[in-house]
């Protein structure tokens, strides 16, 4: 027999406690973080545990502005954890091969060829390696990356 331990909910206060205690906070002194506490979120607003709302004007910029729980965007989660939750650079994959293809066909001039990388320093200094490599220096391609916030030069 099974027994599920249901755990209670923390309230903001504790959150904010065990937070400050137990983890770092990027870009910040460390004494001086003062974090919002989330419970939940949905489309463009996220909760505290004691229900105060605010409006997440943030998100877009370090994800996506379509919001919070979007069931499209939950459903293609779910979807592809199920046949692969990761992929490393080195593997070729069908959404991938997709994706390319599709930017190939709406991408200016001759550029058919993209660098997918997660952000960061890859996102500014492949480029130029990539460049340096072209046997002629004439291949045309395009680095993707997400869309991220620059803080002192580094992606979020």
């Amino acid at each position: 027999m099974t027994t599920a331990t249901t755990v209670p909910a923390m309230t903001g206060q504790e959150m904010v406690d065990l937070t400050k205690k137990h983890t770092l906070f990027e870009w910040s002194a460390q004494s001086k973080v003062d974090p919002i506490p989330v419970a939940r979120a949905k489309g463009i607003y996220f909760w505290t545990p004691e229900g105060k709302r605010f409006i997440d004007f943030n998100s877009q910029l370090m994800s996506v502005n379509i919001g919070h729980g979007d069931e499209r965007v939950i459903r293609a989660i779910a979807e592809q954890a199920t046949v692969l939750a990761y992929a490393n650079p080195f593997m070729a994959t069908e959404p991938r091969a997709r994706l390319g293809a599709k930017l190939a066909e709406i991408a200016p001039g001759d550029i058919d060829t993209f660098f997918f990388t997660n952000g960061g320093r890859r996102r500014t200094r492949t480029p130029s390696r990539l460049r340096a490599s072209s046997p002629d220096g004439t291949r045309s391609w395009l680095a993707i990356a997400p869309i991220t916030a620059r803080r002192r030069g580094r992606s979020v």
